[in-house]
């Protein structure tokens, strides 16, 4: 997140201050131009928006000013913005009500915060990814429990479907769906399981619901969920960077990684979607921190060539975000397009290529 947690968010952190994008996003924006970025993914923060419960459809002014003029200076810039509504983080008040792991609480806030979003920014902006990551999101909140996380991906669709029924008819709505080769922690039968289970996830739970209404969830009775069958504009898939069980970047560990990248857009596409395709790369490296520079490059070259590969496959991908635009640390710099000073990366310049 470009700003940090929120001090009135359910996970804050005070060591996190962000990437100083609060006072230099005019820079910031106008640098990313300068380095062939046109579409710029941005997280509009519930926590800060509504820090307190009972605010109903209002938004905090200053933050709401603090958007307005994020996109005044990306308008300048000519920088287009798509906008993240639920990220990593939701309001403590909200988390205090049980959030998205209580239905009723969900449907209660969720809709009323997309609707005062979209009010106060929608013809603004150039698109929508309402809930990113949503099975990740899942996993995070209930991790251990099979049950409990089958009803919260419930939810996370019965989520989506109402954040469409706000947002149809605006700026395109696109999914943000993290993709992955999924493989077994160890070769015992309940890892294996285990696998299958993310598997089908990661890669069927929405793309199916999205496709014909059906909510398929291991462990629960299918269901049919009304508004959800074409409740999307635009497919969009989040796709990490995988080495699997490579140790060394070589020629051949990059042919690996750009062979499965092309496979998962491929996967996506059987699908059977008639629409646009959105991509984004996190973080071009193996771990939480690039080993150096050419790493990072290579590895965003490799995903690139996947994108190139599938696109010449027919697969009818519009745009490619690279995450993060600007680094968020400096010690993971490396995998971002614009460093801690604001200056290109390797890997932001091989990124550059997609540009042209």
């Amino acid at each position: 997140m470009a700003l940090g947690p929120a001090p009135t968010c359910d996970q804050p952190d005070a060591s996190r201050t962000g990437n100083g994008f609060h006072t230099r996003f005019a820079e910031d924006l106008v640098a990313l131009r300068a380095a062939g970025i046109t579409d710029l993914r941005l997280g509009v923060d519930w926590a800060r928006l509504q820090p307190r419960s009972g605010m109903g459809a209002d938004l905090s002014g200053d933050w709401l000013e603090f958007y307005f003029d994020v996109l005044t200076a990306a308008d300048r810039a000519g920088v287009k913005v798509w906008a993240t509504l639920l990220e990593r983080t939701t309001p403590q008040w909200f988390d205090d009500e049980r959030g998205f792991t209580d239905p009723k609480t969900a449907d209660r806030h969720w809709p009323r915060f997309v609707e005062a979003v979209a009010e106060a920014l929608g013809d603004r902006l150039a698109g929508w990814f309402p809930i990113d990551d949503p099975i990740g999101f899942a996993a995070r909140r209930e991790p251990n429990d099979a049950v409990r996380h089958g009803e919260l991906v419930h939810t996370m669709l019965v989520a989506w479907r109402n954040a469409w029924r706000v947002l149809a008819g605006g700026p395109p709505v696109a999914t943000s769906l993290g993709i992955r080769m999924v493989r077994p922690v160890d070769g015992t039968v309940p890892a294996a399981q285990a696998a299958r289970r993310e598997e089908h996830l990661r890669f069927t739970t929405f793309l199916r619901g999205l496709r014909d209404g059906t909510v398929v969830i291991p462990g629960r009775a299918d269901t049919m969920l009304a508004d959800l069958a074409g409740a999307v504009d635009v497919i969009g898939v989040k796709v990490h960077s995988d080495l699997a069980t490579d140790t060394a970047i070589d020629d051949e560990s990059l042919r690996r990684w750009q062979e499965r990248a092309t496979t998962l857009l491929h996967r996506v596409a059987e699908f059977g979607h008639d629409k646009p395709v959105v991509v984004s790369s996190f973080r071009a490296s193996r771990s939480q921190r690039a080993e150096n520079a050419r790493d990072a490059e290579v590895l965003g070259e490799a995903f690139i060539r996947a994108v190139q590969a599938a696109s010449h496959d027919g697969i009818g991908i519009t745009h490619a975000f690279a995450e993060p635009a600007v680094a968020a640390t400096k010690a993971t710099q490396e995998a971002a397009l614009l460093d801690w000073d604001r200056h290109p990366t390797p890997f932001g310049e091989a990124w550059r290529t997609l540009a042209r």
